[in-house]
């Protein structure tokens, strides 16, 4: 058992390692035997330390990701009251029009038209009472007019002062997201990195991944399931985002995805949207996965100026850890291609069957669950699958709406 300050001394470790993290592979040596009790008890004490500074890392990451999903959903409940306060100030902006064109036309009619004369309505009065009565009810409909435009103007004042401040709410919103955002990719780091020592060191991860989602309990920001990534129903969710409302989304995100426009598979130039959809409902996969996925590989969400590599190579299929396979360059081919292989990884799968991941076995519960191993063969790659679904789309193990 590791006292408190040696605890704090190898998290302090872990933080400072992150500088070596450019480096794509880190090996560690390990001594084939060790003989003296000295040995021993150091080979016990490095062990210790990984995986304490290992479940330290996956507890710091899941609480960031906890922040940054309820940041999010935060977010986008205060963009929805920013787009419906400018839906009723566009609303009121035409009512003030349609008032301030009657109001004149009125005025017109009564005082200079040729059908409803002010002085032949008022001289053709039969009585004192009956003129004083006409002449009234001419003020009150002027007076009703000319206050029901002062209303509106008002009303139009006002939701644009709540506009403004629900503007910078957001602005504040997105400013924090970024720094939480910015957090959560060091924390990621320094995951990988201390998911490699522990591993050089002959820990088990995915039973150290099993021990910390035990710990966390099941609740919507529990830990990573090694074993159960997505359900094969969010997996399969082909109908959960239309070609418009993943137009939608992509405005939303930083990147440029939204005006990016290219040759499919079949050589015909789509927007995004369009492509995601065709191989979605191609090979049954959810459009939701083909955006984590695009994220993943390539940052593509978020980059404001990505490469045209990035676009080439866009979900990463055909780029193996030892050979690239050009047929599937081109942003279109990735996107077709890539759902193909998502798909046709699935097949294999049948209960009780598993997989050795960086060393360690997982026993996947489902077909999503294997086909996103076998596309990408390490924890790391699928955590931050589940991590940026977590993100977007909210849990992947939970069934889908509607």
């Amino acid at each position: 058992m590791l006292t408190r300050a040696s605890r704090r001394l190898s998290y302090t470790t872990a933080v400072v390692t992150l500088c070596v993290l450019a480096l794509p592979h880190i090996a560690y040596a390990v001594p084939a035997t060790v003989g003296t009790p000295n040995q021993i008890e150091t080979k016990k004490a490095q062990r210790d330390a990984a995986v304490a500074a290992l479940q330290q890392a996956q507890f710091d990451l899941n609480v960031k990701t906890s922040e940054y999903i309820e940041g999010a959903r935060e977010l986008e409940r205060t963009r929805a009251e920013v787009s419906e306060v400018s839906t009723q100030m566009a609303a009121l902006d035409e009512s003030i029009t349609r008032a301030e064109t009657a109001l004149v036309q009125r005025a017109i009619e009564l005082y200079r038209g040729d059908r409803l004369n002010l002085l032949a309505l008022l001289l053709d009065s039969r009585s004192v009472s009956d003129f004083m009565t006409r002449a009234n009810y001419l003020v009150t409909i002027n007076g009703h007019d000319s206050r029901m435009v002062t209303g509106l103007r008002q009303a139009r004042t006002e939701s644009a002062w709540l506009h403004e401040r629900l503007s910078e709410r957001v602005a504040r919103q997105e400013a924090l997201q970024l720094a939480t955002e910015n957090a959560r990719k060091d924390l990621d780091l320094r995951m990988k990195q201390q998911q490699a020592e522990a591993t050089a060191l002959g820990e088990d991860l995915a039973e150290l991944m099993r021990r910390a989602r035990t710990f966390a309990g099941s609740e919507a920001s529990g830990a990573f399931d090694p074993d159960t990534i997505i359900t094969d129903a969010n997996f399969r969710d082909v109908g959960s985002m239309t070609v418009a409302e993943i137009q939608t989304f992509l405005e939303r995100q930083p990147g440029t995805l939204d005006t990016y426009r290219a040759k499919d598979h079949n050589g015909r130039t789509s927007s995004v949207a369009e492509m995601i959809v065709e191989a979605a409902v191609a090979y049954r996969i959810s459009p939701k996965v083909i955006l984590v996925t695009l994220q993943k590989e390539q940052s593509l969400l978020e980059k404001r100026n990505p490469t045209q590599k990035s676009y080439d190579w866009a979900m990463g299929c055909g780029r193996a850890d030892s050979r690239t396979y050009t047929q599937y360059k081109g942003f279109g081919k990735q996107i077709w291609f890539g759902a193909e292989k998502l798909n046709k990884n699935a097949a294999p799968w049948h209960a009780g069957i598993e997989r050795k991941i960086d060393g360690s076995v997982v026993r996947m519960t489902n077909e999503a669950t294997y086909s996103l191993y076998k596309y990408t063969p390490h924890f790391h790659g699928n955590q931050m699958f589940w991590s940026l679904y977590w993100r977007y789309f909210g849990s992947p193990l939970e069934s889908p709406a509607g």
